[in-house]
């Protein structure tokens, strides 16, 4: 008896898991047309953004439409956000203006870090396969070529953490 009331129980839990994952998808297929409309990162390219010291560490990666936020260098404790819409169409527009291929060549203007006088910062751009990362520059001072994405970064994690 005991068995059949087991059997009969998982019989209607997987036809209620069946119905619910209609339903999920469902939903997933209008927010997806949704977000095709809107203008976002492709799914494989990855923005990173990484400063470091001896006692200093900071990490913050874009994937679509969430950000990534980690001060533990074993990555142990990861922070994910919603990437905020007000802020995603100016970060997009920034992104266009940077040439990813040309990111290794961008000229540094200080080398503090070299004496850990500030911390060893750099921004890499992953699309797909290809891997483009910039030389190594100070943290609060970086390239001209890419400083304002670097400064949008940054104050897109400040608002972020303060919400």
């Amino acid at each position: 008896m005991k068995l059949i009331l087991c059997m009969l129980f998982m019989l209607i839990s997987a036809k209620e898991c069946d119905e619910n994952k209609t339903e999920v998808s469902e939903n997933t297929l209008s927010g997806v047309e949704a977000n095709a409309q809107q203008q976002m990162l492709s799914e494989n390219e990855t923005i990173t953004y990484q400063a470091t010291t001896r006692g200093f560490f900071l990490k913050i990666w874009i994937e679509g439409d969430l950000i990534m936020v980690s001060n533990d260098y074993s990555l142990k404790t990861v922070e994910t956000y919603a990437f905020p819409s007000e802020e995603k169409e100016a970060f997009l527009n920034l992104i266009d203006t940077v040439d990813a291929t040309s990111l290794p060549e961008v000229d540094v203007k200080s080398t503090s870090f070299q004496t850990d006088v500030a911390p060893m910062a750099f921004l890499q751009i992953s699309e797909g396969k290809n891997i483009y990362k910039s030389k190594p520059f100070d943290h609060g001072n970086p390239p001209e070529a890419i400083s304002a994405m670097v400064e949008k970064i940054l104050s897109i994690k400040t608002l972020i953490e303060n919400q």
